[in-house]
């Protein structure tokens, strides 16, 4: 196992240190420029995101948000994060919200896009899309469609299953000792519960649940940032030194650090947004939306969400100092910083992040299924639900820092195909947002 990690890291290095970065920064900051900064409507997405919609569609805008939210939220933000100070120091951090607030472009490119070409299914009536109907309707490359979706299915059982598996008995292992295939188990009969209602029972749970877990870790992050609010600048100020290779101690410059930095923060963005991927496109296509900008404002609004959560953790696990340890990492590195917090902090975060991993393992459910159903029909959606909660008990026995290494490879060959689609249909994205933005921005 530990040759196949190494093998696995190796290949990361190589494309997330040049290929992945320029071609993600390229997309992102072309895409800003062509759609004149769309950031800017950021908090008038949000309202737009609550407010009611019964044009066609399967969920409101708010639930596809919620589903989105929670595919993201979680290990993606939390511990993928954590991971990356591990990994990559705490310039890391930097560089992830950086691309990150780009990103939100991207995001909503790749979201207008899977709605304006969704379909309806004849057999289910359902409205779907993605990136994969996406190549096969516009770009006429039903080939390329099969492979993204391919992509994504392996995402979707490593990424969204036994990941998040993992996560949960790698915090619940740490703060109480508890069987890790006990945790397994449990986790596959709750999701199994959810997912057997399709994407109405998915996004109902995920508008519920969302909220909840959001709010409560922020309260907690808060709690330490206040906590520590003096030692906050110089954790600011370490953060951007190590971003562009200043080292922390001494002063140097280190070309390597800044290039570990940059790689390393430019993956963990990838995944924790999900901005270039092209996953959250797939939930975006079923909600109820009068037209593809509207839903394309509403998705953008989960990278800002997400990176605020980012870097509210990003500060903790670097003021909690146990990231230069060597020795701790991913649900490590949370339980270490949360132990700050007398009496509650621990029951908190494993609270919260377990409560995030299971909405993640339930958003991601829709996806694979989304996946499967593109390569071979609504027939072996069912077979593949069964499929799919057995697979996530693989991660009881995985390693962390392996599960890991795998989703950041998954996560090139997902977003590599995406973001080749975005650019072919660049000038469709600025003659919808053309043609609509005016009219629902105005209506806010």
């Amino acid at each position: 196992m530990q040759e196949l990690e190494k093998a696995i890291n190796y290949f990361n290095e190589l494309i997330w240190t040049y290929p992945m970065i320029l071609l993600l920064v390229a997309t992102h900051l072309y895409l800003t420029f062509k759609l004149k900064f769309i950031q800017k409507y950021i908090f008038k997405a949000m309202k737009l995101s609550v407010k009611k919609d019964n044009s066609a569609g399967m969920v409101s805008n708010f639930g596809a948000l919620a589903v989105s939210l929670a595919a993201t939220i979680g290990t993606g933000s939390i511990l993928g994060m954590t991971t990356a100070v591990a990994i990559g120091g705490p310039g890391a951090v930097f560089w992830m919200i950086l691309i990150g607030i780009f990103g939100i472009a991207t995001k909503y490119s790749e979201c207008l896009l899977a709605v304006k070409y969704r379909v309806r299914l004849k057999e289910t009536k359902e409205y779907v899309g993605g990136p994969m109907y996406i190549m096969k309707n516009a770009l006429k490359m039903k080939w390329m469609g099969v492979i993204f979706a391919i992509c994504g299915l392996l995402m979707a059982i490593s990424g969204g299953g036994f990941l998040q598996v993992n996560a949960i008995v790698d915090v619940l292992g740490d703060a109480y000792s508890i069987n890790g295939l006990l945790v397994g188990v449990i986790v596959s009969l709750l999701v199994a519960i959810v997912i057997i209602g399709g994407v109405k029972s998915i996004a109902a749970v995920c508008e519920w649940l969302v909220p909840i877990m959001g709010g409560l870790y922020l309260i907690a992050a808060l709690y330490i940032f206040i906590v520590n609010i003096q030692e906050m600048p110089a954790t600011i100020a370490l953060i951007i030194k190590s971003a562009f290779g200043f080292k922390a101690v001494g002063g140097g410059f280190s070309g390597a650090a800044l290039l570990t930095a940059l790689h390393v923060g430019t993956s963990r963005s990838v995944l924790s947004t999900e901005a270039g991927m092209g996953s959250a496109s797939v939930v975006a296509a079923a909600a109820k939306t009068k037209n593809p900008v509207r839903q394309g404002l509403v998705a953008s609004t989960s990278v800002f969400w997400t990176f605020f959560i980012c870097t509210l953790t990003g500060l903790v696990i670097i003021v909690a100092g146990d990231w230069q340890s060597g020795e701790k990492f991913a649900g490590d590195l949370c339980n270490s910083a949360f132990q700050t917090i007398p009496y509650v902090g621990i029951p908190l975060l494993v609270f919260s992040l377990t409560i995030f991993s299971l909405t993640t393992i339930i958003g991601w459910a829709y996806y694979g299924e989304k996946f499967i159903e593109f390569l071979g029909g609504s027939k072996i959606v069912k077979p593949f639900r069964i499929f799919w909660i057995i697979s996530m008990l693989s991660g009881v026995f995985i390693s962390p820092s392996l599960a890991w290494a795998l989703v950041v490879t998954i996560t090139a060959m997902m977003s590599i195909p995406n973001l080749i689609m975005i650019f072919m249909l660049r000038k469709r994205v600025v003659k919808e947002t053309n043609l609509y933005l005016k009219s629902e921005i105005d209506n806010i």
